[in-house]
């Protein structure tokens, strides 16, 4: 049931990005639709982090050699993308002229025959990578298998938020056309559903830096005194007027309680009193959450 889900949500997601979506006019960036953003913000906040903990914890079942082999593939992989952004930027730089004139084309001219055996090359070069990071995930199958069994209770919280997500972005239209297709067979490839892979999990980077959270309507934020007693403040900065949703999360991630919950908060510096006399001591998150985004914050409880 779980995995049917994720799979819609993936679904879901692919869609809204390309059907469902407004085209970009020239000059406006082509992922400026609020469900591809909050999205791609929610899984860098929240799956991402408790992801990437798992795969560290299979680093130290990897072979040496073998974790010297994946370094050189994600190089690799790396140069590649490089090597396409590039020359896909050319296209877009050198307009064809159409038949028998001097004008410039449309820039959604077809690619030539001698460009389109460029790309392909590159995707050749990409599918020989993948194969070969393929093999060495299926040598480490059942190692893959139990650190991702460790999150399966988090897949299903992943999912319910995402589908709230998409719910709050889009009109009754919009969701009804979409299920018309969440039966369908998954074609699309989002970071949701291809963390949780085999070989992209063991193509991520254990090491690699957390990215950096989307930037939203929230100014400073923080919680005092930290490490956390009995009653804290919790003060925040509203740099533009909106809901303002404060949650409380457990060091897995998973929602302990909503804090406050405000249909409009005025911009300005607010401060919210938190009682956390019945929490055990551990780690702890906070997540204030926007119309365009969300922050979240680690502090301690003792």
């Amino acid at each position: 049931m779980k995995t049917t889900l994720f799979k819609s949500l993936a679904l879901v997601f692919a869609l809204l990005t390309t059907a469902l979506t407004v085209p970009a006019r020239a000059g406006q960036p082509k992922d400026n639709h609020p469900v591809r953003r909050e999205m791609q913000a929610y899984i860098e906040q929240n799956m991402l982090p408790v992801v990437r903990q798992q795969r560290q914890k299979l680093e130290t079942q990897l072979a040496t050699a073998d974790k010297a082999q994946l370094a050189i593939y994600r190089t690799q992989l790396k140069e590649v993308r490089q090597r396409s952004q590039a020359l896909r930027q050319s296209f877009r730089n050198t307009p064809s002229a159409a038949p028998n004139t001097t004008e410039p084309t449309s820039p959604r001219t077809p690619l030539s025959e001698a460009q389109q055996q460029q790309l392909q090359q590159l995707r050749t070069e990409t599918r020989t990578i993948m194969q070969q990071v393929n093999q060495m995930a299926e040598k480490y199958a059942s190692n893959i298998s139990q650190v991702l069994q460790e999150v399966q209770p988090q897949k299903e919280k992943w999912a319910t938020d995402m589908q709230a997500i998409v719910v709050k972005n889009t009109t009754p239209e919009q969701q009804e056309k979409l299920s018309h297709f969440r039966g369908g067979r998954m074609h699309h490839r989002v970071g949701a559903g291809r963390l949780l892979r085999p070989t992209a999990f063991l193509l991520l980077d254990p090491a690699a830096p957390t990215a950096t959270p989307t930037t939203s309507d929230l100014g400073s934020t923080s919680l005092y005194p930290n490490p956390a007693v009995a009653t804290n403040q919790l003060e925040y900065t509203v740099t533009k007027a909106g809901p303002v949703t404060v949650e409380l999360l457990d060091g897995r991630g998973n929602t302990v309680r909503t804090v406050a919950q405000e249909v409009k908060e005025e911009k300005g510096v607010h401060t919210l009193q938190v009682h956390l006399a019945d929490l055990p001591k551990g780690t702890y998150y906070y997540k204030i959450t926007t119309r365009t985004g969300s922050e979240t914050k680690r502090f301690v409880k003792e």
